[in-house]
């Protein structure tokens, strides 16, 4: 099975299109291809290229290990987030370009690996991790990202850890940190966001530990419930985490996300059998209506500006997570 941790449950060797997501994926390759030939690339780029191409094609087109290398690599060999010339596009963002994050290194590391790259075979990958560990048992790089930890996002500090933890376990390291990681992922109680949860899930399967997982999971999962699917966190309890008050969000629009629902279906595999079956209702009855609106995958946007995307609207993986909801409960 060829998946990616982003898609849980997903063979992207096997995942059938739905024919809009096809011409979609199609066109915004060709979309990217003049970019990528003079080297403005990032790394999310380069990731969600091969993953649309090994879908598409089963095959990639385009040898992204090459392309990463090239433009994608400090010159001690460790793998960018952002080539120069993507960093000179970023507004006041010149002189940051050159980050080594942990989502570059997962990138990097999930590229070499399907291609047996010289990188992969090079690159001591579970060693860049370990120096990426803090002192708490997180894994992200303070020299990077100097906000106190209070204050990080939680989605972006789960994430790191379950990115990190499935390298460290591929490089048979991760039982060297087991008992730390498993502290630092069971002091922290549940939070209010999916996604946050799901890679909390991910790095405790990677740690053989999902005993550990939150007992209030299926309070969350219907807090989370939005459109035709689910959501990355409820609005009844969006608040500052430097304030401790709720945000305002009266202008605020809760917005489905085929990505999270499939989180959604990972997250209710640690719940009870009847909250599986709810889950996985609602998700039949959101596949059905991917199937007569492959497109109700709504970009986010700037709340006072709401005519503008944030961002740039919908993704690669938000298209392949919505044929892999019609795959999988259509």
């Amino acid at each position: 099975m060829l998946n990616h941790v982003f898609l849980p449950n997903v063979d992207l060797s096997t995942l059938r299109l739905l024919e809009p997501h096809a011409d979609w994926l199609q066109a915004w390759l060709r979309e990217i291809d003049a970019e990528v030939e003079n080297g403005v690339v990032s790394s999310s780029m380069c990731l969600q290229g091969l993953l649309s191409e090994i879908v598409l094609y089963r095959q990639p087109h385009r040898h992204w290990a090459e392309l990463a290398e090239e433009y994608l690599t400090t010159v001690d060999g460790r793998p960018l987030a952002y080539s120069e010339k993507y960093g000179l596009k970023l507004h006041k963002f010149e002189r940051l370009w050159e980050q080594v994050s942990i989502h570059a290194i997962h990138s990097r590391w999930w590229i070499d690996r399907f291609f047996v790259s010289p990188s992969f075979l090079s690159v001591d990958y579970g060693y860049l991790i370990e120096t990426f560990i803090q002192p708490d048992g997180w894994i992200y790089d303070f020299a990077i990202s100097p906000t106190r930890f209070r204050y990080r996002m939680k989605s972006e500090y789960f994430m790191s850890l379950a990115l990190g933890v499935e390298i460290l376990r591929a490089a048979n390291l991760s039982h060297a940190y087991q008992m730390q990681f498993e502290a630092t992922i069971s002091a922290h109680s549940i939070t209010d966001y999916l996604s946050a949860e799901y890679f909390r899930i991910v790095a405790l399967d990677q740690l053989n530990a999902r005993r550990l997982a939150p007992a209030d999971l299926p309070a969350m999962l219907k807090k989370c419930q939005a459109g035709e699917g689910y959501c990355d966190f409820s609005l009844a309890d969006k608040r500052d985490d430097y304030m401790g008050t709720a945000k305002r969000a009266d202008r605020d629009q809760v917005l489905h996300s085929p990505l999270a629902a499939l989180h959604a279906a990972c997250l209710a595999s640690a719940c009870s059998s009847a909250v599986q079956s709810q889950v996985q209702a609602r998700l039949q009855k959101f596949a059905r209506h991917l199937i007569h609106y492959p497109f109700d995958i709504p970009a986010f946007r700037i709340r006072d500006l709401s005519d503008i995307p944030f961002g740039t609207g919908i993704s690669p993986l938000e298209v392949l997570a919505a044929s892999a909801i019609v795959n999988q409960f259509a």
